[in-house]
């Protein structure tokens, strides 16, 4: 996707934000330097990572009983 075309796909997606204190958060972190911004989404990005990595089941067991029994 290019620059405009996400650029259109935030602005819609603020458009349809209700909530006032998210508003109001959105509205700090844009206040703040590129950099600043830049740190923040990279913080989430790893969070986000890391939490879909904890969600992630290990099966390694259950095959390893399965391959026996066949």
């Amino acid at each position: 996707m290019n620059a405009p075309k996400l650029k259109i796909n935030l602005i819609n997606r603020i458009i349809e934000i209700d909530d006032i204190a998210l508003l109001k958060s959105l509205e700090s972190l844009f206040s703040t330097s590129d950099k600043n911004i830049s740190k923040f989404l990279e913080l989430a990005n790893e969070k986000m990572q890391q939490e879909n990595e904890n969600e992630t089941e290990d099966f390694t067991a259950y095959i390893k009983e399965w391959v026996k029994n066949m």
